[in-house]
């Protein structure tokens, strides 16, 4: 039985959308079973390939339906009579899924492997790759994609470069955010869970984007910061060298307290906290005859940055309580006024 004309486009529509649905189903199936698997590339697989197949399916539904259906089948086959656009739509489905699974594998494996190496290089090199393999791959496959269509890409060059001037132009900001985001990469101003302040932020850096960088604060709220104010900024990184910082604990005493008793006091105090390092040793400095008080300065090494808060609280209530205890006044701002009589 010979099927209408009009109805074979809708028949092919159909059935495309049913192998994409059947496609979704057989995909979230093979994904819940391979999440019990050693192995992570068998999920990068499936990640990579599924969203790209299911709109590959569809796309070729309409595609071939086009090509059946009454009228427009002639005024399609005058310009695609060999289906020459079948090698297109293949070779941005292709360029999808590779540029997908080069993503998904530096994010996977990359950071794990450059974090198990000496150097920082293999970092930098890592970061850079993941933000600049997805448009490298996509230019690439769309140039591909044109020369399978005999489309003459030195015009697409030439027009890419025009383009690209305009652009430059156009979205300055834009472009001066991405270079920064090249130099923060490159130069390793700061990686993902350093504890950084600039700017007048101060939190761990969340994610480092192309264009911005996100810093998760101590109020636990995410603040996105351009690239291009990044590297104008003075960025203060506690976690370069090294994790452990040096924690300055102002002390301030009324005027007749002996300094060499202050010093003891607080000396013990830092002795016996245990987030204190012994080395390098904790001192005390005389700084200033204040208006109204005598000032010290209580200095400590602590281990991780993530100490300083919880030091300095310890160590301002043992002071209270020592202080007390050998009646040494904490003063407060005040001013004595003489008047002179005439």
């Amino acid at each position: 039985m010979e099927i209408p004309s009009l109805f074979m486009p809708l028949i092919i529509l159909s059935a495309s959308l049913i192998i994409a649905a059947a496609i979704s189903v057989i995909i979230k199936v093979l994904q819940k079973r391979v999440e019990k698997t050693n192995t992570k590339l068998d999920d990068i697989i499936l990640h990579s390939i599924g969203r790209p197949l299911y709109i590959l399916v569809i796309v070729a539904g309409i595609y071939y339906a086009i090509h059946q259906t009454p009228y427009l089948a002639g005024l399609i086959n005058t310009f695609d009579k060999d289906y020459i656009y079948r090698r297109f739509i293949i070779t941005i489905f292709v360029t999808w899924v590779v540029a997908s699974l080069a993503k998904k594998i530096i994010k996977e494996y990359g950071y794990n492997i450059s974090a198990k190496t000496e150097g920082s290089i293999d970092y930098r090199l890592v970061a850079l790759a993941d933000m600049s393999a997805t448009y490298i791959i996509w230019l690439f496959g769309i140039m591909t994609a044109l020369l399978n269509i005999g489309y003459n890409i030195t015009a697409f060059i030439t027009g890419m470069g025009i383009l690209g001037l305009a652009i430059a132009l156009a979205a300055q900001n834009l472009l001066s955010n991405v270079f920064g985001g090249v130099t923060i990469t490159l130069d390793h101003l700061y990686k993902v869970g350093d504890r950084v302040e600039m700017g007048g932020v101060y939190g761990d850096v969340y994610e480092i984007k192309p264009r911005y960088t996100n810093i998760k604060t101590l109020n636990n709220t995410i603040i996105t910061i351009p690239n291009s104010k990044v590297i104008n900024e003075q960025i203060i990184n506690y976690a370069v060298p090294d994790a452990s910082v040096r924690v300055k604990i102002p002390v301030s005493v009324a005027y007749g307290t002996d300094p060499e008793q202050v010093e003891k006091i607080l000396l013990e105090i830092a002795d016996k906290t245990p987030l204190i390092l012994k080395e390098p040793e904790a001192s005390v400095r005389f700084i200033e005859y204040a208006s109204s008080s005598q000032n010290f300065e209580l200095i400590v090494w602590v281990r991780h940055y993530d100490d300083r808060h919880p030091i300095i609280d310890h160590v301002l209530r043992e002071m209270f309580i020592r202080f007390k205890d050998k009646g040494i006044e904490i003063p407060f701002n005040q001013m004595d006024v003489h008047i002179k009589k005439e």
